[in-house]
């Protein structure tokens, strides 16, 4: 957890940047993946520099901002708006509207940044500061920006970059592509087309005729009680916190599972879900766990590369709250690979999309319900505008989608101290905090204890 911590700092105006060249005008189809009413929110990121000796007569946020507007001639639909169409469905208007863009001066240093939070991961305490139009829940999703991006000059010669995308235009896959095209135009202005050319296919997504819902999907709510709404307020009500598990951590918790090779989302996952169970939930409740997973390279009809839609489907694993506290890891481990292989092949992915379309883009379950999102193989910190690899890149803040404290991002990350690990975002009630991480931290102890005996 952390506290909030005002930086000096000076914003621009937003401006608009749209497109270099002109792009076709016309209207783009959302696959029910894409435009779900689970989805309807933002996806924030950040990216921090060091400064660089050899760059620093050159601006970031210029250099950003002119890379931004050869980008979006390839992929213009980010240009464009969302627009409601019929029975709710939403289209792409590719009107050439542009995204957000702010560019911002700050006295601090990217040393000092490392000071005031222990290490530059999230929480940012900062972070309204870094991001000013971020946006929380389910807000200006029709007729507004898709992308909105500000690049943060430090005193130091380095620079932050921090973005948010409507999700319902990418998932965080597309998002990791949309910034390496960026990079790859940083790298050189005259760069005639991105390595990997962007695909829009959502088409390819399309439901079948007539539906066919094949598979149970409890993933999503099928009650007639309307979806709450929560506020910007809502959300920060809750505290942001991280906690950092490292490979040795992982391989502790894998042992205490059955089998021989077992996936490090599982043992994660099944961690994190035990330890929330423990901080928030009654006993006596039926308890969630969804799980995104991505269907790019695993189903048929294959996905085109380039492909930046929302390609994730949404799995979910069903215990009692009793169960899952008090059972050995391995239990919440077991249902993870059982939901995994009942959801395995191509069957699936179509029964989703027939689901939404038959059940009007229904939102997720949220009563209990808990999503932790694995972000670890994309390499946001990896990506280079210029000035090599960043100090942290991956997503900027806990908190996102529909429901407050409901979604957990784990992403790869090498602490202060050259430990390499995974780091998991969370947002909880301040009060939950320091429960949440003293069970994440019993369960690795567990392990410990475990394994010394069976050493003996």
């Amino acid at each position: 957890m952390t506290r909030v911590f005002k930086i000096p700092i000076h914003v621009s105006q937003p401006e608009l940047v749209r497109p270099e060249t002109s792009t076709p005008p016309e209207f783009k189809y959302l696959s029910n993946i894409d435009d779900q009413f689970g989805l309807r929110n933002h996806i924030p990121f950040v990216h921090f520099y060091p400064p660089s000796e050899d760059l620093r007569a050159r601006d970031p946020a210029t250099l950003i901002k002119q890379a931004l507007a050869k980008v979006l001639v390839y992929y213009y639909p980010v240009a464009g708006r969302l627009r409601s169409s019929d029975n709710g469905k939403l289209v792409v208007d590719c009107c050439d509207e542009g995204v957000v863009f702010r560019e911002a001066d700050s006295d601090i240093t990217m040393a000092e940044l490392h000071r005031i939070n222990g290490g530059l991961k999230p929480p940012f305490p900062m972070w309204d500061q870094l991001l000013v139009d971020d946006i929380w829940g389910s807000y200006l999703i029709i007729d507004a920006p898709l992308l909105r991006m500000q690049v943060t000059r430090l005193a130091c010669g380095g620079f932050i970059l921090a973005y948010t995308f409507n999700h319902c235009i990418c998932d965080a896959y597309g998002a990791y592509q949309f910034i390496t095209a960026l990079s790859e135009f940083c790298l050189n202005l005259n760069f005639i087309a991105p390595s990997n050319l962007p695909c829009w296919g959502r088409e390819i997504l399309n439901p079948r005729t007539p539906p066919i819902i094949s598979h149970r999907h409890p993933e999503y709510d099928i009650s007639d009680s309307p979806t709450l709404t929560y506020t910007e307020t809502d959300f920060k009500l809750l505290a942001q916190t991280s906690i950092f598990v490292s490979n040795s951590d992982i391989s502790l918790l894998k042992n205490q599972l059955d089998g021989r090779r077992n996936p490090t989302f599982d043992a994660v996952a099944s961690c994190l879900w035990k330890a929330r169970t423990h901080a928030l939930t009654n006993p006596k409740a039926i308890t969630r766990l969804l799980f995104p997973i991505d269907t790019r390279f695993r189903c048929k009809p294959s996905l085109p590369k380039g492909y930046y839609g929302s390609a994730v489907v949404f799995p979910c694993a069903i215990a009692k709250a009793k169960e899952v506290m008090g059972k050995p890891l391995n239990y919440g481990a077991s249902l993870i690979s059982e939901v995994k292989k009942r959801v395995a092949g191509d069957e699936y992915r179509a029964s989703v999309l027939d689901f939404i379309e038959m059940n009007e883009r229904r939102g997720f379950c949220m009563d209990e319900a808990f999503v932790v999102s694995d972000m670890c193989r994309l390499r946001f910190a990896e990506i280079d505008f210029g000035w090599g690899g960043g100090v942290y890149g991956g997503p900027g803040r806990a908190g996102t989608g529909l429901k407050p404290g409901m979604v957990t991002s784990i992403i790869g990350h090498k602490n202060e101290e050259g430990v390499e690990g995974v780091l998991a975002l969370v947002s909880l009630p301040l009060e939950s905090v320091d429960r949440f991480h003293t069970e994440v931290r019993k369960q690795i102890e567990s392990a410990t204890s475990l394994n010394l005996v069976s050493a003996l």
